[in-house]
């Protein structure tokens, strides 16, 4: 489980970065990420791209505490960092409805997956210690 712990938290600083990294040029360059995207630019694209960036950068810092709190054993970590991989698996099928990108979609699913994978098998740290705790203070008073 140590070597499931260390693989998440691995892939949330990952995932973290490039939510953050994306969503900055985004904002700073919505025209050049258009273009690197090959989507085609249209007059104000750059208002909902601009909305997109800072999406992608809360979305970031949510994975940024997810990784925080995990690294400090606080079991809210834990429910970040499932929701955040939950959110990315759940965008894959909404990337690829609307924007008809399967390339996309799959990226998002991968990557979702990957991080999802780890957070459903890494256990609660605080719920473990309070399970061993609990059963080696009722085997002390019998």
């Amino acid at each position: 489980m140590r070597l499931m712990r260390w693989i998440l938290l691995v892939l949330l600083g990952l995932t973290g970065l490039i939510q953050v990294g994306e969503g900055i040029t985004s904002i700073a360059d919505p025209a050049g990420m258009m273009a690197g995207l090959n989507l085609a630019t249209a007059p104000g694209v750059e208002v909902p791209v601009t909305f997109l960036g800072i999406a992608m950068i809360v979305r970031g810092a949510v994975t940024g505490i997810a990784l925080r709190w995990m690294i400090q054993g606080k079991a809210e970590g834990l429910f970040l960092a499932r929701f955040t991989a939950l959110t990315i698996v759940l965008s894959a099928p909404l990337v690829y409805l609307r924007l008809h990108r399967p390339d996309f979609a799959l990226g998002d699913l991968v990557q979702g997956s990957l991080l999802l994978v780890p957070a459903l098998l890494v256990k609660n740290q605080r719920g473990l210690r309070a399970a061993v705790g609990n059963n080696d203070e009722s085997a002390r008073t019998v």
